[in-house]
């Protein structure tokens, strides 16, 4: 219905709207209450979407959802990678729990059958416990604040909740996958528009340096410098690399021996700044040139 009355999509040229109906089933297929994030879940990452679905390159990809959300025909956050429905026909918030409350089974009936609802059952006695006397004692003494059993369970229970508040979410492990996977894949010497391989492994070194405890800056610092590292010894050395799981096991190890407590200085954000953008021309220019090197970045803005 929205496709035939919204004046933002009759304005529109063919193309563009067929660009608009082509992320609305992308969503239906990939995402859920309406939204979808791209390298999440069902979702394939977004350069792969641009180029097999849309036949673009991830910026032409990109301008098109910016463009379109300007007019708040869809819902794009280029922060997070989510893509979503625009207001109109997003669900409401009623809908999206029940949904999530029919999923865990639903509210119980309210005339369910039972010893306070059933007149038959009111009046019957206790049953009886097996074991008599001794057994409820027995119970008793488990239960009784002060036990040793219940401490002891208590103080188990906070040791897992612990451990496990170390553990990294899968949102803020794809955060940082798709903040560092682009980047690697171009320290590499790879074009994210023209080759077709993956940096699958990226999202490993996100989860290993989330674990350890390192910002996202710093993983990003680690996974790069390595990366630059390898290159520049294998192309010394007159090897070829490979595909890109050939730093796999270097950028592994680097992530293992690194500071967490040490942090980014102004000049290394403003050394990344420059070196990305470096990348990108000498991406745009074909990679004639010697690839752009962080660390000579790093060098020029600590000096």
């Amino acid at each position: 219905m929205m496709a035939t009355t919204d004046l933002r999509l009759l304005a529109m040229d063919d193309a563009a709207s067929w660009f608009w109906v082509k992320l609305m089933w992308l969503i239906i297929e990939c995402g859920a209450d309406g939204r979808a994030v791209f390298g999440a879940g069902r979702m394939p990452h977004i350069a792969d979407v641009a180029r097999l679905r849309f036949r673009m390159t991830e910026t032409e990809f990109k301008t098109q959802m910016e463009t379109q959300s300007k007019t708040e025909l869809i819902v794009w956050d280029a922060e997070t990678g989510t893509l979503g429905f625009p207001r109109e026909l997003q669900p409401d918030r009623r809908t999206i729990a029940n949904r999530i409350n029919g999923a865990k089974g639903g509210r119980p009936p309210k005339k369910r059958i039972n010893e306070r609802t059933d007149p038959a059952q009111r009046y019957l006695p206790p049953m009886a416990i097996s074991g008599g006397k001794s057994a409820m004692t027995e119970t008793q003494t488990e239960t009784q604040p002060g036990s040793r059993a219940p401490i002891a369970k208590l103080a188990g229970t906070d040791i897992s909740k612990a451990t496990a508040s170390l553990e990294p979410t899968k949102d803020q492990i794809d955060a940082v996958y798709k903040r560092i996977g682009p980047k690697a894949f171009e320290a590499a010497g790879y074009d994210l528009a023209k080759d077709l391989g993956n940096y699958l492994c990226a999202r490993q070194w996100a989860g290993d340096g989330l674990k350890r405890g390192l910002s996202a800056e710093r993983i990003e610092r680690v996974v790069l410098d390595e990366i630059e590292r390898i290159v520049e010894r294998e192309t010394k050395a007159g090897r070829r690399i490979n595909g890109f799981g050939y730093f796999q096991k270097g950028v592994a190890k680097a992530i293992e021996a690194a500071d967490a407590s040490a942090p980014l200085t102004v000049a290394d954000h403003l050394a990344e700044k420059d070196w990305e953008a470096a990348m990108k021309d000498w991406l745009r220019n074909g990679a004639k040139d010697e690839r752009p090197r962080l660390e000579d970045f790093a060098k020029a803005r600590a000096a």
